[in-house]
């Protein structure tokens, strides 16, 4: 008969992107040893895509993913039960080429701008949507767009064969490092729209009942995740002991670093969920053949997961 190791650990099985920016985290936990005296043992997990993880995530091949809380959203509108736990801000950000004579937003008229994510993205639909009430230009008609992958859309903005491009905020901080100037920030466009309190863009995705079946494990992952990003905020010397974070050129590190750490959230609000809710319904009145809400009206309610 077989008995259980009463002082058996807990396995956390993180789904990580094997070349994204979660991997410094993931990295700092171990480097630091925060996850020593803990009841958990994490196990990171590198896969090919976001697909890959999404794809790992509902077939219980990893337990955690970091992912946008849309997703959550989308899901729960087909009755399948996941919540999000909020990890950082950082949103997309629109780098214009410094010699590309663009200093407002009035001077992207007949442009050409690159856009990651696609149209299914929240970026393209907000971007969209600012520029085209602050200004009246339209994106797609008074400013040329080209979609592409983002290591690919900064080689052409550096190439000179783009005036600028709305990408993720790391690719945006390798550029900033190259002199070139960010023009409009999810921050500013939420702030100019309306929404002052910080709005969680990406965050720990988990199945509900795998949560409430391991509570205590999901729990010390979060103050593990937290803690880690604390340390990695704090402490500058941290970071020279990841080598998923010093792979990027030593220009660019120091961007990386105030991007990391202007993007850190870990502490939920009541005025978060509503914050969410409030840029759903943004997205909800202004996307295309409801590419990004999917058939919700409203973000469905329990979404963020409670464990402080």
């Amino acid at each position: 008969m077989l008995v259980k190791d009463a002082f058996a650990k807990d396995v956390v099985r993180v789904g990580v992107l094997q070349y994204g920016t979660v991997n410094w985290e993931m990295q700092a936990i171990e480097h630091l040893g925060l996850k020593k005296n803990d009841d958990i043992q994490v196990e990171a997990i590198p896969l090919a895509s976001t697909q890959a993880l999404l794809v790992a995530l509902q077939g219980g091949k990893v337990d955690v993913i970091l992912n946008d809380w849309l997703w959550v959203a989308r899901q729960k509108g087909l009755g399948r039960e996941y919540r999000f736990a909020p990890y950082s801000s950082n949103g997309g950000q629109l780098v214009v080429r410094n010699n590309a004579n663009i200093h407002s937003l009035s001077d992207l008229k007949g442009k050409t701008i690159g856009i990651a994510g696609g149209k299914t993205n929240k970026n393209w639909v907000l971007f969209k949507t600012f520029i085209q009430q602050q200004t009246g230009l339209i994106l797609g008609k008074d400013i040329a767009v080209k979609f592409g992958a983002p290591p690919m859309l900064n080689a052409l903005v550096k190439q000179g064969d783009l005036d600028g491009v709305l990408n993720f905020w790391h690719y945006a901080a390798q550029l900033n490092a190259e002199g070139m100037p960010t023009l409009l920030t999810m921050e500013d466009l939420l702030q100019g729209s309306g929404i002052e309190t910080k709005l969680p863009v990406l965050g720990w995705v988990f199945s509900e009942n795998w949560a409430n079946e391991h509570r205590s494990a999901i729990n010390q992952f979060l103050a593990l995740s937290a803690d880690a990003k604390h340390k990695m905020k704090e402490q500058d010397d941290v970071w020279q002991s990841l080598p998923a974070f010093t792979r990027y050129p030593q220009p660019a590190q120091p961007y990386l670093i105030a991007g990391f750490r202007d993007g850190v959230f870990t502490h939920v609000t009541e005025q978060t969920e509503p914050t969410m809710a409030k840029v759903f319904a943004m997205l909800v009145a202004n996307q295309e053949d409801n590419d990004v809400t999917g058939n919700l009206t409203a973000l469905p309610e329990a979404i963020l997961w409670q464990w402080e």
